[in-house]
């Protein structure tokens, strides 16, 4: 199955979210591998939003708003970025990272081994430009008493937002199976269409 049958991926959908948290503006394709990595995280946030689910926690709730949101945003984009470019996966190729995969290999994996390595590796240049201020922000309070509170809670709730889109994707246990971001797509995709099939119905009895 090709990623265009699977489902789309960040930039195809002007109202996917990834102009809310990556800041890009509606219909604008990602330019960059790392503009796609930040649409791929904005994307599996605004994913468990859409799907209705309430916060689990409280702690969730306060890092999923402003300003915190942007951390979990980039630090999930530098995760698929780590992967990306150890996998040699350029632009719309990111779909074929993995999230989650035997032996830890996957996106899910990553944030639990090596998250701020991941931060960390993503180079400063024009086309990582995007996020480098949230980038700094997490490295400086991972590596300081005075913010390692904040880092911790920030990875916390990033793993187990990628972990709760694994188990809908690939099941409970979804670090058995190899599942690449193209899978994660065509729900999201099949999600929307739900709704807004449910939405013209409602329009339609009104």
């Amino acid at each position: 199955m090709t990623g265009g049958e699977q489902g789309r991926g960040p930039g195809q959908d002007p109202e996917q979210g990834q102009e809310q948290a990556g800041e890009q503006g509606p219909g604008r394709a990602p330019v960059s591998t790392w503009e796609h990595c930040v649409g791929w995280g904005a994307m599996m946030i605004f994913y468990l939003e859409e799907a209705g689910r309430p916060a689990p926690s409280e702690e969730w709730a306060l890092t999923l708003a402003e300003p915190d949101r942007r951390l979990v945003n980039i630090l999930l984009a530098a995760a698929i970025y780590e992967q990306a470019t150890t996998s040699v996966l350029v632009g719309p190729e990111t779909e074929r990272v993995l999230l989650c995969a035997p032996e830890g290999r996957g996106v899910t994996g990553l944030l639990t081994r090596q998250a701020l390595k991941c931060v960390e590796g993503v180079p400063s240049s024009p086309d990582t430009e995007r996020g480098r201020i949230e980038r700094i922000v997490l490295a400086e309070d991972a590596g300081r008493p005075t913010g390692r509170d904040c880092w911790e809670r920030v990875l916390r709730v990033t793993q187990g937002l990628t972990a709760a889109v694994a188990r809908d994707v690939a099941g409970e246990r979804y670090w058995e199976t190899e599942t690449p971001l193209s899978s994660f797509a065509a729900i999201y995709q099949r999600m929307r269409q739900h709704r807004a099939a449910a939405d013209a119905l409602g329009d339609q009895d009104s």
